[in-house]
């Protein structure tokens, strides 16, 4: 396995001018990882129509900073019109517009979203071999690959093969406890203290949401902690067994934290028992870090993003991951 981030992940320096896209790169490159995943629309001015004069900066920046692209996130946006969603041929257009943007940064694969619809995905098979680039499902929250949900994806990779259509696991789905910032801010936001610390146990003991909300309501619970009970029954523990069913397909990783602890340990997602398993199964692309605890905490506290990475990537380090 080898150590990459994704740029989403100085979201907060990159909105606030703090750093540019080379700073995102050379962030990365500082600590030593190698692979570099961006969404396009949300970094590059320019999107979708590249000039040469980007390509060639890019390029340039991958080279000064040893870094090498590796994903490019797709968002297909279905209700891009007020009166109508997209047809088919619009959905088939989009998605080979960021084929060919993922073909020209060097990314092998681009992330897409479970929103595209299935025949879209099939019909766009032939455009992944044209350009390439490999396209990935996010498997986030609250979406689970022992659910029926995903049979009908199943069942293009088993027509078609692993080629050129695969998955890409977001470790949000290996969640063990509900975060500490995550519950911090809830009540920060208006929600019970008691009832916040309540419902994160109730969700580590896999107490049914009938049973939560009945319960808190005996507490005396306000909108604020209904919601945020509504909220964390759509987070999930996905066994990381399931990983070995789609060894084959596993394009990329998403290694999503919202907090690294200054052990340089995560003690909400189950990194001890995924890393293991993809080890095992063979997995040799990359875990990509998706850092997304700047927007929890940026309404009280200073965010330093490249600390968190730094701390989750010397986690990855004691892992043996290079």
């Amino acid at each position: 396995m080898k150590r990459g981030v994704s740029l989403y992940s100085y979201q907060h320096e990159y909105f606030h001018r703090i750093f540019k896209l080379e700073d995102c790169i050379k962030a990365v490159s500082d600590m030593g990882a190698t692979g570099v995943e961006i969404i396009p629309e949300q970094m590059i001015n320019e999107f979708p129509n590249l000039s040469d004069e980007f390509l060639e900066k890019w390029q340039g920046w991958m080279k000064k900073y040893n870094t090498v692209p590796t994903c490019a996130d797709s968002f297909l946006d279905t209700l891009l019109f007020k009166n109508r969603v997209l047809s088919e041929k619009e959905c088939l257009d989009q998605l080979e517009r960021d084929l060919k943007v993922a073909s020209q940064l060097g990314c092998y694969v681009i992330r897409t979203l479970h929103l595209v619809p299935i025949t879209t995905f099939e019909k766009s098979l032939p455009l992944a071999e044209k350009y390439n680039v490999k396209i990935g499902l996010e498997i986030h929250t609250p979406q689970n690959l022992a659910e029926p949900w995903f049979e009908p994806y199943q069942a293009l990779i088993d027509k078609y093969g692993p080629k050129w259509f695969g998955i890409i696991p977001d470790m949000g789905v290996f969640q063990k406890t509900i975060s500490r910032v995550h519950q911090e801010r809830a009540v920060r936001d208006g929600a019970t203290p008691k009832i916040v610390e309540y419902i994160g146990k109730a969700f580590v003991d896999k107490l049914p949401f009938d049973k939560v909300s009945a319960e808190i309501e005996k507490m005396g619970a306000n909108q604020l902690d209904k919601q945020w009970a509504f909220r964390v029954n759509r987070t999930l523990y996905t066994d990381p067994e399931i990983l070995r069913k789609h060894k084959d397909s596993i394009f990329h990783i998403h290694a999503k934290f919202w907090e690294m602890l200054p052990d340089d340990t995560d003690d909400c997602l189950d990194y001890d028992r995924v890393i293991p398993i993809l080890k095992e199964i063979g997995y040799e692309g990359y875990m990509s870090s998706e850092y997304e605890g700047n927007r929890v905490i940026e309404d009280a506290f200073e965010v330093n993003s490249v600390e968190q990475l730094q701390r989750q990537h010397r986690m990855f380090q004691k892992y043996g991951i290079a």
